[in-house]
This record gives C-alpha cells, sequence and structure tokens, in this order.
C-alpha cells in the first residue's frame, strides 16, 4: 500500500471514528493469517485513533511483530526505537530477542542480529541478549560471524 493511500485511510477512519480496540482484534487476525502488512496497517489505525494505555501498547505490539516477520528491519528498528522512549518501562531485552527471532525467520540474518546489537546498546547489561548473542556466536554462518566480528562481538 503506498504512503499516501495509507495516510488516506487513516484520515477516513479517524474522521469516521475507528475504535482502537476493534484495529486491535483485526490487527491480531492479520497476524494469525500471515497477512502481515495488513495486521502492522490496522495497528496503525488502531494508534491513529486515539489508542491509549494497555491497548495502544498492545497495537505497538502488533505493529512490531507485523513489521518483523513482513521483513522490515529498517522500520522495526525506528519503532524500538520510539517503545524505548515512549514505553520505557515495558521494552527490555526480552522483547529484542523475540523481535530479532522473528526478523530471522523472515531470512534476514543480517537484521536480526541488527536488532540484537540495538538491544545489546540500550540494556548492555541483559542476561536475554547477551545469551542470543552467544548462541549466534556458537551456532552462526559465516557472515553472521562476520557481522558480529564487525560489531566488536566476536575477535
Amino acid at each position: 500500500m503506498t504512503r499516501i493511500a495509507v495516510l488516506a485511510l487513516l484520515w477516513l477512519t479517524v474522521s469516521c471514528g475507528a475504535d482502537p480496540a476493534a484495529e486491535l482484534e483485526k490487527a491480531r487476525g492479520h497476524l494469525a493469517s500471515g497477512d502481515y502488512a495488513a495486521a502492522a496497517d490496522a495497528a496503525a489505525l488502531g494508534l491513529a485513533a486515539g489508542a491509549e494505555g494497555p491497548i495502544a501498547w498492545r497495537l505497538e505490539l502488533v505493529a512490531l511483530e507485523g513489521e518483523a516477520r513482513g521483513g522490515k528491519t529498517a522500520e522495526v528498528l525506528a519503532r524500538l526505537d520510539r517503545l524505548n522512549q515512549a514505553w520505557s518501562e515495558q521494552v527490555g531485552g526480552p522483547l529484542y530477542v523475540q523481535t530479532a527471532g522473528q526478523v530471522k525467520e523472515t531470512g534476514d540474518a543480517a537484521g536480526a542480529i541488527s536488532v540484537l546489537d540495538a538491544g545489546a546498546r540500550r540494556f548492555p547489561e541483559d542476561a536475554d541478549i547477551a545469551r542470543a548473542i552467544a548462541q549466534l556466536k556458537a551456532t552462526g554462518t559465516d557472515a553472521e560471524l562476520d557481522q558480529l566480528r564487525s560489531l566488536g562481538y566476536v575477535e
């Protein structure tokens, strides 16, 4: 969907009074069916409709997963950065590890390492991130090890 179409849809939905909770359920349904772009779009509609509190957090998580499973690593990294600003109490190393796994499942090992690296920079003492990086060091491909080496995780 083009950016203009998404913006038009957002405007139409907001002006027609979209219900954030309903959009969350739609987004979850799209995730369950494997339509990751539609999941992220529905979550964006729910957020644009003024979602707050737990509904907003759940919409953010659905959008993040839709982007990760959709192979949109740049969007994932940008969303994680925004979540660190707005939801610092809820964001931690386990979210980065989970998201990296979702990115890797799309075949983007380099993107997954980028997510782990962003998490390690944000949470340098996090045991979950350290374990994920250690596992990559032990089982990673040559390309993954080269990327880890370039980031300073492998000597």
